[in-house]
């Protein structure tokens, strides 16, 4: 993918390296997960919605100065009666924030902000061994799949509510990512099914933390899009595109 703007230098011959996969879990976690396999059937669907921070980590870290913020969505289902879920995520976060004030020219009393976010989107397939009973069940889990990033510029009004005049892609590039983690997940509440035949549901706390093993990408940072009076470049970093992320998410199981 290529920039929208001629930039000040550009990098050859790059690769994307697919991030080594990394086979979770442990064996006390298989051990504790055992105890609750062959009990009566229960809720087989799970949705989580997560938020918490996203932290550069390796060569990433080494060209990006700021950490950031994620959110995800996720949608998993168990198998049978084991105590193991396979679903998809959707995450998205930013790992670099620029802000400023411009003027129109010949009008100085308007003043807009000017706003650069530099994003990563990533799109995952994931395997979860779990307990499926117990007030604190520990997880571990496996992931792979891709991510996006990209940086992206917004023109809006100074003052509430802030409408946008415009935005712009700067620039973007796809890249391989696969990961672990693990955590806790929390009962909160039961709640009873709309049918006398369907399982109990429930909603739980999870807290987990993952390492993302990324590919290699261009991308922007904080201060890679200079101006000069009218004059714009870009300055790209390439490197893999790892990070470590410690989230809070509640889930609902049904």
């Amino acid at each position: 993918m290529n920039a929208r703007r001629r930039t000040s230098h550009d990098i050859k011959d790059r690769t994307h390296v697919p991030a080594v996969g990394i086979v979770l879990p442990a064996a006390l976690l298989f051990f504790s997960a055992a105890l609750s396999f062959g009990q009566a059937p229960d809720s087989r669907n799970m949705w989580g919605l997560s938020t918490g921070g996203l932290f550069p980590a390796g060569a990433f870290n080494d060209h990006v100065s700021q950490e950031g913020f994620a959110i995800g969505l996720l949608y998993g289902r168990r198998f049978r009666n084991a105590p193991v879920y396979a679903g998809f995520e959707l995450s998205g976060g930013f790992y670099g924030y620029a802000h400023r004030h411009e003027f129109l020219e010949g009008i100085p009393e308007v003043r807009f902000d000017v706003e650069t976010y530099n994003n990563i989107v990533q799109g995952l397939l994931f395997l979860r061994v779990q307990p499926r009973k117990g007030a604190v069940r520990p997880f571990a889990e496996g992931l792979a799949g891709i991510s996006y990033l990209y940086t992206e510029t917004t023109i809006s009004g100074h003052e509430f509510p802030w409408d946008e005049v415009g935005s712009d892609t700067n620039f973007d590039d796809l890249t391989v990512t696969a990961g672990a983690g693990g955590g806790l997940a929390i009962h909160l509440k039961w709640w009873r099914p709309r049918a006398p035949d369907r399982p109990r549901g429930e909603t739980l706390i999870d807290i987990k933390v993952r390492y993302m093993a990324g590919g290699r990408a261009k991308y922007l940072k904080q201060g890679s899009i200079v101006v000069v009076g009218d004059e714009l470049t870009y300055s790209f970093d390439q490197s893999a595109t790892s990070f470590i992320t410690a989230q809070a998410a509640v889930s609902f199981r049904f």
